[in-house]
């Protein structure tokens, strides 16, 4: 096997993704704190009063958990990475509600599929631009509240531990590379597990 192929597949274990979607869940955190101090007074097409900072909150937490729900993906199907090319059956687009569509170790409710649903709608559009692609699309921008951070962050930690139980002792991947086992000091603090014995 070509040794650009294993770094790469190397490079988008599932442990990476984790790694990506909780820097940007941490700079969300951030964004968050912030916000509260921040404050956009708008008079143009309607008044308008909303945390300054708040697009661009939805743009982190909606990168966060893409990058999250692959990471899940990958766990479960290490093909999408075969022969180094990750595979556009989940690199296409920013549509949340179709990549977890395809998650076979976790259900989601009704709730979180319509989180899923604001986010899908915020990435591509209103977190991101001033105005949606073209005029037809409407315009639905939500505005960050305690709700929406609480929402945020029980999606990661359930969908960033489920990665970790099935990663944790290791992971075969594609073209024959495999994951050892590995251990985070965020998760393992809510998990409940041995650590397993390593050979010498």
């Amino acid at each position: 096997m070509d040794e650009k192929i294993r770094e790469y597949i190397v490079n988008a274990f599932p442990i990476q993704w984790v790694e990506y979607s909780e820097e940007l869940r941490d700079a969300s955190e951030l964004i968050w704190n912030e916000s509260k101090n921040t404050w956009v007074h708008n008079n143009f097409p309607i008044r308008q009063n909303k945390p300054g900072l708040s697009r661009t909150y939805f743009l982190n937490i909606g990168f966060s958990l893409e990058n999250l729900i692959k990471g899940l993906l990958i766990s479960e199907n290490p093909d999408y990475l075969k022969n180094g090319k990750i595979s556009p059956e989940i690199s296409s687009g920013h549509n949340l509600e179709n990549l977890i569509s395809k998650i076979t170790t976790l259900n989601f409710d009704e709730k979180e599929m319509d989180f899923l649903k604001i986010l899908s709608k915020a990435i591509p559009n209103w977190s991101r631009y001033p105005i949606p692609k073209r005029w037809e699309t409407e315009n639905n921008e939500k505005i960050v509240s305690e709700d929406i951070r609480k929402q945020f962050l029980e999606m990661w930690n359930k969908i960033g531990f489920k990665i970790y139980e099935l990663t944790k002792d290791g992971w075969n991947g594609p073209n024959g590379v495999k994951l050892d086992i590995w251990r985070s000091s965020y998760f393992e603090g809510t998990l409940n597990f041995e650590i397993p014995n390593s050979k010498k």
